[in-house]
């Protein structure tokens, strides 16, 4: 009778250590899944894309270098900024309020 409670305390461990496993995997692969999602839009970024920094900096895309994007945040700046840090990608009429509102 022993034996067989010791089965059942060892299969229910088993079920807890692959219930953290799924647990643990399932939110990883999401975030890879939404990173990879993310590069290839900024890789598919044009001039005069509306673009969100990490800083929270919304600007138009001017230029292109090699891993890093040249970003116009007002009529005479312009800043330099690696493509991680891009962390979203607004619309035209975000930039056109923003635009507005610093005048």
């Amino acid at each position: 009778m022993q034996t067989a409670a010791q089965g059942g305390i060892s299969f229910i461990w088993w079920i807890f250590l692959a219930f953290m496993i799924v647990m643990i995997w399932l939110p990883a692969r999401s975030q890879k899944k939404q990173e990879q999602e993310r590069m290839t839009k900024v890789n598919a970024l044009q001039k005069g894309d509306s673009v969100v920094l990490a800083s929270g900096i919304v600007g138009t895309v001017a230029g292109f270098k090699d891993n890093a994007i040249e970003v116009k945040v007002a009529e005479n700046m312009k800043l330099t900024v690696l493509k991680t840090a891009i962390v979203g990608f607004g619309s035209e009429k975000l930039t056109a309020q923003n635009e507005g509102g610093a005048k």
